[in-house]
């Protein structure tokens, strides 16, 4: 239990860096986070799921390894994608704002998905799986437990705060 909520706590982090220099390149200014920490929640939701198929789908079959590459990316690329629509539209619902739109991507579905972005996805999850996890796996794995339940507890705070500041 432990190595998932400090994998969502990791990643969710990673994401809030990952998104600010992103933002930062392309439009120069930091990036409207619905949440006062610094922490992007479906980046370290999309990390679980992705753990998830990997632990209890793709792991429990002999599959050749182009094969499971391929499951990967093709899974990733539409449960991600799910992750972020419904993101998308319950940040829309709960803040009464739209925090990333895709509406001028060719090839979008609304303005929370698009092909392009979905494509981005399923290869950052080959990613994750065969550069990243190696790595930070030696780092979640020696978190404390005491630190990751405060973290936790300091990130349910910031949930419940930026929503109760944020629609009053």
């Amino acid at each position: 239990m432990f190595y998932y909520i400090n994998n969502f706590l990791f990643y969710a982090f990673v994401g809030f860096i990952y998104e600010n220099i992103l933002n930062l390149i392309t439009s120069g200014r930091f990036v409207d986070n619905p949440f006062y920490g610094p922490i992007m929640p479906v980046y370290g939701f999309g990390i679980c799921v992705i753990i998830v198929l990997i632990r209890f789908v793709f792991n429990r079959f002999k599959i050749p390894r182009f094969v499971k590459w391929v499951m990967l990316f093709l899974s990733s690329f539409f449960v991600l994608s799910i992750l972020e629509l419904i993101g998308g539209l319950l940040t829309e619902a709960i803040f009464h704002k739209s925090f990333w739109n895709y509406s001028s991507f060719p090839l979008n579905y609304g303005k929370y998905i698009s092909v392009e972005i979905s494509l981005i996805w399923g290869v950052l999850s080959l990613f994750f799986l065969y550069v990243l996890r190696p790595i930070s796996d030696k780092i979640v794995t020696k978190i404390p437990k005491w630190l990751s339940i405060i973290l936790l507890i300091l990130v349910i705070i910031d949930f419940i705060f930026s929503f109760v500041i944020k629609l009053f």
